[in-house]
């Protein structure tokens, strides 16, 4: 009956699969890290949490003052800050004639034409490339927050087997001493046992390394020993990776605002056309009356393509690099989803096999289990069908959990946020 309880302890699906810090069981080594449930913790608002303390959060505020100020500038009547200038001739040294001039405009930049447009339309797109950039890292962060979670759920899973399958080992050791003591067993086969807890206590340790490593990089992504109950998604019904997914909208903005730079700078063509008001006072010498004028000046440059062509080239390879860029982000999300389409068919078939095989398995071990009681089977033979038993078992249960690992990996592929 030892070994059909155990049985039936490796069959037992259930419980939450991340225990609470109350219900921690028992670890071989002391290295612990703690994670909690938190029943109120939803997927969505992880994601959310996680987000806002990414550190590519923080280029979001950086975006949105640069919008605004470009905003402002373009709103502006003027294309830059008006300039004051003075100018004062008095007698030369030695001479006391009382002779002055003294001049004083102000001068005014002015939008070239089409200069304004274009830079509204520059201010125009790097306020929509706030909001497609922010939905960017969402989804970013989502697919790091999913690994992290089903990394977790996957090594808890292997973490779980391999206790059960390490307190079976114990009490199958003692009971194989036991009858060695009585002379039932020889006692080669107490060291064979005592190999097989050796093994299994191994196999412990290392699941349980590599299930704490997943809680810590869980950690680093979402400073936080909280997750939440339940986190399984539905499959979502998008098949395609087209214009609306986080990404490419995110390339577009940049495709756009890289755009809109070419035509700012073009605009400005060979520098700015400034406009300027102003007055003169002067005399020839004390007994001249004064004479008071106004004047006005235009200045418009002109002639200088050769000067702003390097600048108009270096902002258009830019555009240039973002159009190939967006290209090279197309074929990876059409690869990304072609591999979680496939992983999620594979996984689908596996898990019905792998549920037929556990069903063999429990049947299996059941008659080795008696036959080794009555003597039939050695305990080599015994613990190489045991192994095959608990392999089978511990396939099928991995696979339930890749199923729905995989479901998550597909809507992260098609670009659905949690």
């Amino acid at each position: 009956m030892l070994i059909i309880n155990f049985i039936a302890l490796l069959l037992v699906a259930g419980g939450a699969v991340f225990p609470s810090a109350q219900a921690e069981p028992q670890h071989i080594v002391d290295h612990v890290d703690l994670m909690v449930i938190d029943p109120q913790l939803r997927l969505p608002d992880l994601v959310m949490q996680t987000v806002e303390k990414y550190p590519d959060y923080a280029l979001i505020a950086a975006m949105h003052q640069e919008s605004v100020a470009l905003q402002e500038r373009g709103s502006r009547w003027i294309s830059g800050a008006p300039q004051l200038q003075t100018y004062y001739k008095g007698d030369f040294s030695g001479t006391n004639l009382g002779a002055y001039e003294f001049d004083g405009s102000i001068q005014v930049p002015v939008w070239n034409w089409g200069q304004r447009d274009a830079g509204l339309q520059l201010a125009t797109q790097a306020r929509q490339g706030v909001g497609n950039t922010v939905n960017a890292i969402k989804l970013k962060v989502a697919g790091l927050v999913r690994e992290a979670l089903w990394a977790q759920k996957l090594a808890l899973a292997r973490f779980q087997m391999k206790k059960k399958e390490f307190t079976y080992a114990q009490k199958l050791a003692r009971t194989v001493q036991r009858r060695v003591e009585v002379g039932d067993l020889p006692k080669a086969d107490y060291y064979l046992a005592e190999s097989e807890l050796l093994d299994k206590k191994e196999a412990l340790i290392n699941t349980e390394a590599a299930l704490m490593h997943a809680r810590k990089r869980y950690y680093f992504l979402t400073l936080s020993h909280k997750v939440p109950e339940q986190f399984n998604e539905e499959k979502s019904k998008e098949n395609t990776i087209n214009e609306a997914h986080p990404s490419l909208l995110a390339i577009n903005s940049i495709i756009a605002r890289k755009k809109a730079q070419v035509e700012w700078l073009k605009a400005q063509g060979s520098g700015q056309t400034t406009v300027a008001v102003g007055g003169v006072s002067e005399r020839g010498s004390r007994t001249d009356n004064i004479v008071n004028s106004i004047a006005f000046n235009v200045n418009i440059p002109f002639g200088g393509h050769a000067y702003i062509a390097p600048m108009v080239a270096a902002a258009n390879r830019e555009y240039i690099a973002a159009t190939a860029n967006k290209e090279h982000i197309y074929r990876n999300l059409l690869e990304e989803l072609h591999e979680a389409e496939h992983e999620l068919e594979v996984d689908t078939a596996q898990l019905d096999i792998a549920k037929q095989m556990q069903e063999n398995a429990k049947k299996l071990l059941k008659i080795a289990q008696v036959s080794f009681a009555a003597g039939e089977i050695e305990l080599m033979d015994y613990l190489r069908i045991q192994a095959r038993a608990q392999s089978a078992i511990e396939n099928a249960q991995e696979s339930s959990v890749r199923f729905q690992r995989d479901i998550a990996f597909y809507n992260q592929a098609v670009g659905v946020m949690p």
